[in-house]
Parts: structure tokens; sequence; C-alpha cells
């Protein structure tokens, strides 16, 4: 937990989490918010003003109302409390569950696996010789929020890299169960044409092969934090 960051405001994020502030921005009125946590409207809008300067929300006033939203840094401090719960309770965290449907890629994918510069630390840090190429996933929209939940979390790091004048971005990997059989990983990648409902798989076996896998079937992601 950061030392700056007190119980009082960890209710508070957590408060606005349940609203679904994790995700996007939510509607909320000084006067909701005071109705929600039990005190005086003057005082919720004190507290609003505290997250934002504390840069755990991002706060947007508009002529059509309020918008909040947790920051990264919000979110960063909700989840060091559920891994240190998580200790203290001796369970092991959770599993973060995403689903979609396959759809075909661009082609790309296995020729960016396939460099060696990529290629070396999927090995050292996955522990697995990715098979050339990539299986795509459509979310569902219930996914996407589950998604964007990755950004805050602490993947393992494929690092970028220049080679003959060019740039290759890097990626933060996830190693994921993909439909409860074949162990891979996740990449969300710096450098996509993809929005955030597709997601892109590695494993170390031909995933379409191996699962009987075809455009549009169901696939359920279980990634492991």
């Amino acid at each position: 937990m950061e030392e700056s960051l007190d119980y009082e405001k960890l209710g508070l994020l957590i408060e606005i989490a349940k609203m679904g502030g994790l995700d996007r921005e939510v509607r909320l009125s000084s006067r909701e918010f005071a109705e929600r946590l039990g005190i005086s409207r003057q005082s919720a809008s004190r507290k609003l003003r505290e997250l934002e300067e504390g840069e755990l929300v991002e706060r947007v006033v508009t002529p059509r109302g309020q918008y909040v939203r947790i920051t990264r840094k919000g979110a960063r401090a909700l989840r060091k409390v559920w891994e240190e719960l998580g200790r203290i309770l001796g369970e092991e965290e959770g599993i973060l569950v995403l689903e979609g449907r396959v759809v075909r890629g661009l082609g790309e994918g296995g020729y960016y696996v396939s460099l060696p510069m990529y290629k070396k630390q999927f090995v050292e840090k996955l522990g697995f010789d990715p098979y050339p190429g990539t299986l795509n996933v459509r979310l569902t929209p219930e996914s996407i929020g589950a998604r964007r939940r990755l950004e805050y979390m602490q993947g393992i790091t494929i690092e970028g890299f220049t080679e003959s004048g060019r740039k290759y971005g890097g990626a933060v990997c996830f190693k994921a169960r993909i439909n409860g059989r074949v162990w891979g990983a996740l990449l969300l990648i710096e450098r996509t044409h993809h929005g955030p409902d597709i997601v892109e798989l590695i494993a170390p076996v031909h995933l379409r092969r191996e699962l009987g896998l075809r455009d549009g079937d169901f696939v359920r992601i279980e990634v492991v934090p």
C-alpha cells in the first residue's frame, strides 16, 4: 500500500469501483456520493477533491454532470490491498476470466513471434518456445472491462528493440490457460492495429489445431496474475 494512502481513501475508491469507476468514467454527483457514504454533500465534495489532488481519480465536470474514473495509481492501490488480504487469509489470488470468439487476424503474428529478439524473451520469461503465430479472440462486452484491468496489473514485460533502423514495440504478457486445456500467454501489445476488444494469445502449440478451433468458436481464457 502506498504510504500516503489511508484507509478512508481506500474506502472511497472501493465505493467508486463498485459503481464501475475502475473500468470507465461514471457519472457521480456530490449529492449521490454523500448519500452512499452517509455524510454531508460538502464533505463528499471535499473528499472527491482530495482523491483528485492525490491523483487517485480523474474528475471531469460538464454541463451534463460530474464524471469520475479511478486512475492507474488508484487501481494499483486497490490491487495492493487485494494482494495483502489474499496473503493474510492464506488464499490464492483470483483468476481473471475473459471470454470471446476466435477471429481471423492480419497474418502478422507469426512473423513477430518468430523474430529472434522476441523469441528469446518468450523462452526465457514464459518458459516455452511459442508456435509462430497468434490466436486472435474478440472479447464479449463483459470481458472488455476485465481486459482493461490487466493494464493495471503486473505482467511479464517483453522489451521492444531496434533493428536495422526499425523500431519494434514491447508487450506485456500474462500466463493463461485456454479452454481449460492449453497453457500459454495473453499479450498486451504496445503497438497494435487492434482495439481493446481483441486480445492475442500464444502457446507452445498451434492453438487452432490443438483445440479444434475455427473462426467464431467460443474461447475461455483464464489469466493467472
